[in-house]
């Protein structure tokens, strides 16, 4: 064999290597939720101080958008009724329960607004899953999956009881199955909430894709892990900037931590609305 054909082998072999290594190195790259949060502003501790004294204008930081990516916080106008607000009481709890939280991140990216549910353990929060999406691999077992989600986020402590209707009528949270979002878009999940003129949230539709943009199927796996963050927006949580907590904009966490649990906690402590 001569010296060309050695060549031509060694390029070859060469970039067989090359494309192996790329497609070995795209399964290990985070899929997104929406585009990492920015670091700049004041630190937490600077943050904390501000809060202590009744000054909570810090919390907006520089260079950071209102709360958006894959969640999406619309108003309606509802009759709840207004929360019970001790500004002082407020200020006091955030100060002792920020630094176990991302509480500070999430009104960092909210205009100082916190969403939630009203206390509703008696009648309960009725979540709608689509069971016959008619998406391709689809599998029955995501509905339990998606159940199983709500009941782990309840386990933080909060107020609330979550009921699971077979009729989508008059249901207050909705999760969806979708193929998979737009190539240009940056997401494997969206969530729509709505709240009312004191920020009680009055409605939520969690969308979930199948497969990602190269259209690849995500593993059961990762559909809860979606389900968790996805469902943790729905509740009233934002983004988080620790990358170990289920809240960070990309999946790099399976399960959700005690930090999530403490700020979904913490949350619903709070009444809703602008923190002053």
């Amino acid at each position: 064999m001569g010296r060309i054909e050695y060549w031509l082998l060694g390029a070859v072999g060469a970039l067989i290597a090359f494309i192996a290594f790329e497609s070995v190195k795209s399964t290990l790259e985070p899929r997104h939720y929406t585009l990492q949060i920015e670091q700049s502003g004041r630190s937490r501790a600077e943050a904390l101080d501000k809060i202590a004294m009744g000054d909570s204008s810090s919390v907006r930081e520089p260079g950071l958008a209102p709360t958006g990516g894959d969640v999406h916080s619309a108003v309606l106008p509802s009759r709840t009724r207004a929360p019970i607000r001790n500004a002082a009481q407020v200020r006091r709890r955030l100060a002792d329960g920020a630094q176990r939280t991302y509480i500070l991140d999430m009104l960092a990216t909210q205009d100082s607004v916190l969403y939630r549910w009203p206390d509703n353990r008696d009648e309960g929060v009725r979540v709608w899953i689509q069971f016959d999406p008619h998406v391709r691999d689809w599998w029955i077992g995501y509905v339990q999956s998606a159940r199983d989600v709500f009941l782990e986020w309840q386990t933080a402590g909060i107020p609330l009881r979550f009921v699971f209707p077979s009729d989508s009528a008059g249901t207050d949270i909705v999760v969806r199955w979708i193929d998979q979002f737009p190539p240009d878009e940056l997401r494997i999940g969206k969530t729509r909430r709505l709240a009312d003129q004191n920020a009680w949230v009055t409605h939520a539709e969690v969308v979930v894709a199948l497969h990602d943009r190269d259209g690849d199927t995500f593993p059961p796996g990762e559909i809860s892990e979606i389900l968790r963050h996805e469902i943790g927006h729905a509740l009233g949580l934002g983004h988080s900037r620790d990358r170990g907590t289920i809240m960070y904009p990309e999946n790099t966490q399976l399960d959700l931590t005690e930090t999530d649990k403490e700020t979904l906690h913490l949350l619903y402590s709070l009444p809703p609305g602008k923190v002053k």
